[in-house]
């Protein structure tokens, strides 16, 4: 019997794994979520799993198709699941329970629908976002079962907010057992689903942007308009990165964008990265400010939260291509501002969840970040959901959402921490 490299060959297909193509996907979902589409390459993630680049080109024909099949095998898998948890309970709670194992279980993926969907082809990309109203629709279904009072714009509401509850992990790296952290997002979903929230409103009239001098182009004095040149590069900035991506956008496109034409544009900023660098700290900024403002008014700690959630989301509505911009486009930053902003952006989360554990003095400090996290991101999906946004009375529902999520009481006893009540929330 020949043992020449045919017999070499056939013995290294035959140990080939059969789940290589599950494993590639699983591989790309971590990397596309962590580092950005653009910056990951099929030799990267060929690396990560000890294999060739080849041996991807065996199932994937280039990096869009591995990203678009990341998307779409990770999307059918959770519906699959949801529908079948709702042939076996229609009272709703299963397909909850099994958002929840889901989201921990592809905790990645929603990264990925949120920011890198827009580097599919137009076909690709519509498939995908059809898959998530889809899974919006499953929610609806169960939110309706356990709320049959609520009309359908509330239970809408309501089940765009359980998948931001259950979705939250995606964006933060807080790391539990993950027994307790689906315990956990189960009480905040849990909160919401069955709060006596009071809802309502012409869902027909939109949210109104803050109107400002940047808006209007027509301006005739030339010392105003040179003074506020730099303020139409950043709204037009945070337009097109929060539309299309801060890779697909060119500074030309800012400056025509903004009626800004020609060199005159590098008078303001040097390059297209110093307008991602302004935009993501103003918008820090304006947290920091608002923060602080509320510790000083807020007469008692559940006053000082309910204020800073208000002004965070009344900022994000009348902001939203400036928040969604800081929540999408952080990652291109140059390294030395990125790091700067993930650490303000911790520091920030750490502040405010200290202040949680304060009210809520059984609360462990990752686990009251996760419940922080929960409730940003509640905001932070709504700002840039058109459905969500035509609501005239979106400050007060979500408020009311966010207060729940943060005051969620069926958290477990594993979960709780030493009692801190005597601690200052702004300590280190």
């Amino acid at each position: 019997m020949s043992t020449g490299p045919q017999s070499s060959t056939a013995a290294t297909r035959r140990t080939r794994p059969r789940d290589r193509k599950l494993s590639i996907l699983r591989a790309a979902e971590t990397a596309f979520a962590k580092n950005g589409y653009h910056r990951t390459s099929m030799a990267d993630i060929a690396r990560s799993l000890d294999i060739t680049s080849t041996a991807l080109y065996r199932h994937f024909k280039n990096k869009e198709d591995l990203l678009a099949q990341t998307l779409v095998g990770g999307l059918d898998a959770t519906l699959a699941r949801l529908q079948e948890a709702r042939r076996t309970d229609e009272s709703g709670v299963a397909i909850l329970d099994e958002l929840v194992t889901m989201s921990l279980e592809f905790r990645g993926l929603p990264r990925l629908w949120q920011r890198e969907v827009r580097n599919l082809s137009p076909d690709v990309r519509r498939g995908v976002l059809m898959r998530v109203l889809r899974l919006n629709v499953q929610l609806r279904h169960a939110v309706a079962m356990r709320r049959p009072d609520l009309a359908a714009a509330d239970v809408e509401l309501l089940a765009w907010c359980v998948l931001s509850i259950a979705v939250s992990p995606s964006h933060h790296n807080v790391q539990l057992p993950t027994d307790q952290f689906a315990t956990q997002l189960g009480a905040m979903i849990d909160a919401v689903v069955e709060s006596d929230t009071v809802f309502g409103g012409d869902a027909r009239r939109p949210y109104p942007r803050t109107s400002s001098l940047t808006d209007n182009a027509d301006t005739t004095d030339d010392a105003l308009e040179r003074a506020i040149r730099p303020e139409r590069l950043l709204v037009a900035a945070a337009r097109l990165f929060n539309t299309r991506g801060y890779a697909a956008v060119g500074i030309e496109d800012i400056g025509a964008a903004a009626g800004i034409a020609g060199p005159s544009i590098y008078h303001h900023f040097e390059s297209k990265a110093d307008l991602l660098t302004e935009i993501v700290e103003r918008s820090e900024q304006w947290i920091v400010l608002y923060t602080s403002r509320a510790l000083m008014v807020g007469t008692t700690t559940e006053q000082s939260l309910s204020l800073i959630l208000k002004s965070y989301t009344q900022f994000a509505l009348e902001q939203p291509d400036m928040i969604g911009t800081a929540v999408t486009e952080v990652i291109h930053l140059p390294d030395t501002h990125g790091a700067r902003f993930r650490k303000a952006h911790r520091d920030g989360v750490v502040r405010w969840a200290r202040l949680l554990q304060v009210a809520r003095p059984e609360l462990e400090l990752d686990a009251a970040r996760v419940q922080i996290q929960a409730m940003t991101t509640i905001v932070n999906d709504a700002v840039r959901n058109d459905r969500i946004r035509t609501r005239p009375d979106l400050v007060d529902a979500i408020c009311a959402i966010g207060e729940r999520v943060m005051f969620a009481t069926a958290v477990p006893e594993h979960l709780a921490g030493p009692n801190i009540a005597g601690q200052s929330a702004l300590s280190p």
